[in-house]
């Protein structure tokens, strides 16, 4: 474990709820583990994304840290919470604390697996390099999740507009981002199908720590649901969620 912190500037996005008591502890075991400092903020006028997000743009975040907008329906999106327009528009990481994290006992928490959503985009080997760094720094193994979407449906014409992401080789390149990290890593491909949001929580669920995303989506083919598939997963997922912003 290195000296320097991978996020020397903290910020938990506080309301008084329960959704601020898991962001501001979630952040407090970041620090804790990580060795930053923690600025927790409580915007009780105006837009708390917009505030958040001028912390970004003027350097004082490296790191955000928010609870999760836990809602009944699987995979709703309720337009205009914090952390959906931080998605698209912060330039730092973004954590999301599952809901009723601060309940939990944490004293004997550490960071052994973490796992990160692979679909050979540029969004997701940025999120591959944020949780190799990570897995670096605290000792942790590696999962690479790469989730294909069955396309039987789709005519030839439509297959051949998704991309290079629909064909055969989606688990050559899978195995290949693997087999680049570093072996103390530990890294295992695991390559699953059918709907990218359900897979990547199945997979939470197996004893992940944090599961690290790109900030555009996962489906190998299905275009659609770039933008989305972050913004759904942070809802439902088990594990605190680290979504890593899009590459310049």
């Amino acid at each position: 474990m290195t000296d320097l912190p991978l996020y020397p500037k903290v910020v938990a996005g506080y309301e008084d709820n329960e959704r601020g008591e898991d962001a501001r502890v979630l952040a407090d075991r970041i620090v804790a583990r990580d060795g930053g400092e923690l600025n927790v903020v409580h915007v009780e006028k105006g837009s708390p994304a917009d505030a958040l997000q001028a912390l970004a743009e003027k350097g004082e975040a490296d790191l955000i840290v928010l609870g999760s907008t836990h809602h009944a329906h699987v995979g709703a999106v309720a337009p205009g919470s914090v952390a959906e327009h931080l998605l698209h528009g912060a330039r730092c990481r973004l954590v999301i604390a599952p809901k009723g994290y601060a309940r939990e006992d944490h004293s004997e928490d550490r960071l052994r697996v973490v796992a990160v959503g692979f679909d050979g985009m540029a969004e997701s080997h940025a999120a591959l390099d944020e949780a190799a760094t990570l897995a670096r720094k605290f000792g942790a193994s590696m999962r690479v999740i790469g989730v294909a979407t069955p396309v039987p449906a789709l005519g030839a014409a439509a297959a051949a507009q998704a991309g290079p992401e629909a064909g055969p080789d989606f688990q050559t390149r899978l195995h290949d981002a693997v087999a680049g990290l570093p072996t103390e890593l530990r890294a295992l491909p695991v390559l699953d199908r059918g709907d990218p949001v359900r897979k990547l929580l199945e997979q939470a669920e197996f004893g992940v720590d944090l599961l690290v995303l790109g900030s555009r989506g996962f489906g190998p083919v299905m275009r659609l649901l770039i933008g989305s598939v972050s913004s759904r997963v942070i809802r439902k997922a088990s594990c605190p969620v680290m979504v890593v912003p899009r590459p310049a």
